[in-house]
């Protein structure tokens, strides 16, 4: 018993150990308006980020709107991928006004969500520096078809990353011992 409680004490204290207490999923958005405007849409800019997370992973997509919906920056499915911290989540969204990577963070601040772009490449984008987001009661944001598509798109993403920490475990095993009487395998070639 004693080891029990042992092993689970260490478990608790590891890194990333409690990442996946705060689920990151869901529809979050934000209106970002010029300072003497109220939430107008023909004023102000819209910001969406639906995502999904399992376990550390998260997956998802966004849309970016500016006031009026003259410009748009959203991305195929997923466009953002990262990875669930602590302190919140490093992610990359990829543009999709032009190939561009751009590494944001996320932070839970209560019922919000705090978005950061972590950098300012050259190119055609359009991602906020930063935006307070809220969760919405609605499940998405996008049409039928494409969240079907986001849904299936993160579920591979999430079985690529459970099969690319599957094989680090293995690397970083040490070999078996033999058994007494039975030579040690050959070395693969």
């Amino acid at each position: 018993m004693k080891r029990l409680f042992l092993s689970l004490a260490l478990l608790a204290l590891q890194p990333g150990a409690h990442a996946a207490e705060e689920d990151l999923s869901g529809v979050w958005t934000a209106s970002l308006c010029p300072p003497d405007v109220q939430r107008d849409s023909g004023k102000c800019s819209s910001f969406v980020l639906e995502l999904h997370q399992q376990g550390s992973k998260l997956c998802g997509a966004h849309l970016f709107s500016t006031a009026g919906a003259e410009r748009i920056d959203e991305g195929a499915a997923p466009s953002l991928t990262g990875d669930v911290t602590d302190a919140g989540a490093r992610i990359t969204i990829v543009s999709g006004r032009s190939p561009l990577r751009v590494p944001g963070e996320l932070k839970k601040a209560g019922n919000s969500l705090q978005w950061t772009r972590l950098e300012n490449p050259k190119g055609d984008y359009l991602l906020p520096p930063s935006a307070r987001l809220a969760k919405s009661k609605k499940k998405t944001m996008f049409a039928p078809m494409f969240e079907q598509e986001l849904k299936a798109a993160c579920s591979s993403v999430f079985a690529m990353a459970a099969e690319a920490q599957r094989r680090q475990n293995e690397a970083a095993a040490p070999p078996a011992e033999p058994v007494k009487g039975e030579s040690a395998p050959a070395p693969a070639r």
